[in-house]
């Protein structure tokens, strides 16, 4: 029958093994029903028996274990013995020991034994070689993936491999009629033939349970990369973000993010920067609130040391005498409750890698607060409110823009 005991001769020591218990007595005759006549010789049949004699069970389970297609002989032998799907089902487990075995596989070769069709080396999407199994699964859409992840547990295991189809994560937090609202957004904005967007809402205990669950194993594949990265806890809830840090101190490896946007607050958000790859993470957005120790703590992080931007939201207090830990970025955008000339300057001199520092100064600042802001700084802006800071004995200047929004300090040559 084709070569299938060619290709597993395993097979065959697996199904003496299931058929022990019966005796000797007719077992070559009923193997070659099952395997087609002059496929295995008498003599080669009594020595594969002696051998069985000798095999303990975590050896056969093993076989099994290594490759499910050395039961399907097994799985032929009790079709034509005509018992139920699932008697056979239970009977191979308990033979071999193992609750293992993808039971999806167990029934489409059961199926299609029943159907008359004997054929034992039929091949299916599972014969496939792994890796091109991998390239058709890697290049599907992201909902596709998720689907071929319920098919089979060999399935599964190739997608939580293979890198998914997505690379961009929201999640947003919400109240709705007094219930805690978790909508997941997941983006794919690099397929040149078209763009992916999915969204998922979860709201109800079991829902939530739900979410974190397939929260983890989203982050848990190794292969994802992701342009950014987002939760906003809109209602600040701190069971929902002990959650998620849950799931995130969880994970075994780090997570390859380039954009980084979280409204955690303190040890909470160290805690999430720790699980992003260093070297990968250029942006961070900070919307918690934060101390001083927090950035002295970020600080010690290779994270924060090879990011290129950071942006606060909320005021840290004290700001300048953590300032000396922001110069190893490009940019840096923050809220302040003030500023001195002096704290500007060693930002700029001090660091020769930033470009530009921003004030935030909240949306409803008028133009006059900002320029009170500056204080005694000599400034002298154009009628668009862009202007220039001289820095003697320095050969760059401070370009200075002020927006609705705040002020804007560029690194400039002279010319």
């Amino acid at each position: 029958m084709s070569k299938f005991i060619d290709n597993h001769p395993s097979a065959i020591e697996v199904w003496l093994f299931y058929k022990r218990k019966e005796g000797k007595n007719g077992l070559y005759e009923r193997l070659c029903n099952l395997i087609g006549e002059n496929r295995i010789s008498e003599e080669e049949f009594n020595k594969q028996v002696e051998k069985v004699k000798k095999l303990k069970q975590r050896e056969i389970r093993q076989l099994v274990v290594n490759n499910q297609a050395n039961i399907r002989i097994c799985i032929l032998s009790d079709v034509i013995d005509e018992k139920s799907i699932d008697q056979s089902f239970k009977d191979i487990c308990k033979m071999f020991g193992t609750r293992d075995m993808d039971y999806q596989d167990f029934e489409f070769w059961f199926n299609r034994f029943t159907s008359g069709n004997r054929d034992l080396d039929q091949k299916t999407f599972s014969d496939l070689p792994l890796l091109i199994v991998s390239n058709i699964v890697e290049n599907l859409f992201f909902p596709s993936q998720m689907l071929l992840r319920e098919v089979s547990t060999g399935l599964r295991n190739i997608v939580d491999q293979v890198k998914p189809s997505i690379d961009r994560i929201n999640y947003n937090i919400y109240c709705e009629d007094s219930q805690n609202i978790m909508d997941l957004s997941i983006c794919n904005f690099k397929r040149v033939e078209s763009f992916g967007k999915w969204d998922c809402l979860y709201g109800e205990e079991d829902n939530m349970k739900e979410a974190f669950d397939g929260m983890k194993v989203l982050l848990s594949n190794p292969r994802l990369r992701l342009d950014s990265f987002v939760w906003d806890n809109e209602e600040e809830s701190t069971e929902i973000d002990a959650k998620f840090i849950d799931v995130i101190n969880s994970l075994n490896h780090k997570i390859e993010i380039m954009f980084l946007n979280a409204s955690l607050n303190g040890d909470s958000m160290i805690d999430l920067v720790k699980a992003v790859k260093p070297g990968t993470l250029a942006r961070i957005y900070f919307g918690g609130k934060f101390e001083p120790i927090h950035i002295d703590q970020l600080a010690q992080l290779e994270q924060w040391k090879k990011a290129k931007a950071v942006y606060f939201w909320n005021v840290i207090p004290n700001f300048s005498t953590r300032s000396h830990h922001f110069q190893n970025f490009e940019y840096v955008s923050m809220k302040v409750e003030s500023l001195s000339e002096d704290d500007i300057l060693v930002f700029f001199t001090q660091s020769d890698k930033l470009k530009c520092f921003k004030i935030d100064a909240g949306s409803k600042a008028s133009e006059s607060e900002i320029v009170e802001m500056l204080g005694r700084w000599e400034i002298h802006l154009n009628e668009d409110s862009i202007g220039r800071y001289e820095i003697p004995g320095w050969n760059n200047y401070l370009g200075v823009t002020i927006t609705e929004g705040g002020i804007y300090f560029g690194r400039e040559t002279s010319d």
